[in-house]
């Protein structure tokens, strides 16, 4: 994120079960994501998600994000 962006970024505290934490962690830096990108995406990626008609509409949803969509279409609607 750049520079201008930060300055105008909130930051925020969230509890989160230290499990949860940790896989979430792992899996952020499996994809080459910082927490707090990985967050950033996350959120990002449930907005459109509640307002997707259809799971199946996800793989159009993170085309051009750091995310596979395959791989998220195929956890997310199997």
């Amino acid at each position: 994120m750049c520079a201008a962006k930060l300055a105008a970024a909130t930051a925020i505290y969230v509890r989160v079960p230290s499990r949860l934490l940790n896989e979430f962690d792992t899996v952020a830096q499996e994809h080459g994501m910082s927490r707090s990108e990985a967050i950033r995406e996350a959120m990002k990626l449930f907005m459109r998600y509640t307002r997707a008609p259809q799971a199946r509409s996800l793989k159009g949803l993170v085309s051009g994000s750091r995310l596979d969509s395959q791989l998220l279409l195929d956890q997310v609607a199997p």
